[in-house]
């Protein structure tokens, strides 16, 4: 099973199960860095932003995996 116990995890667009701060207690809960911005070793974007964001443009130039909020609810059960 994938653990995001010390990943570094970034949001972008509007999350529809949890506010911002939640999510980052969440990842610190499980042994995660949350990030505000996109650093170059980030291992997680998460997205449900409908359009293109310059976080999602940063991180698919860096190769930063881009998973959606179900994918990281996942990643966290």
């Amino acid at each position: 099973m994938v653990s995001i116990e010390g990943k570094k995890v970034c949001f972008t667009g509007k999350l529809e199960s949890m506010t911002r701060r939640e999510a980052h207690e969440l990842v610190e809960q499980k042994g995660g860095i949350p990030k505000t911005s996109i650093v170059k070793d980030l291992d997680y974007l998460v997205s449900n932003a409908e359009e293109e964001t310059t976080k999602i443009t940063k991180a698919r130039e860096q190769g930063t995996a881009i998973i959606t909020e179900q994918e990281f609810l996942d990643l966290v059960k």
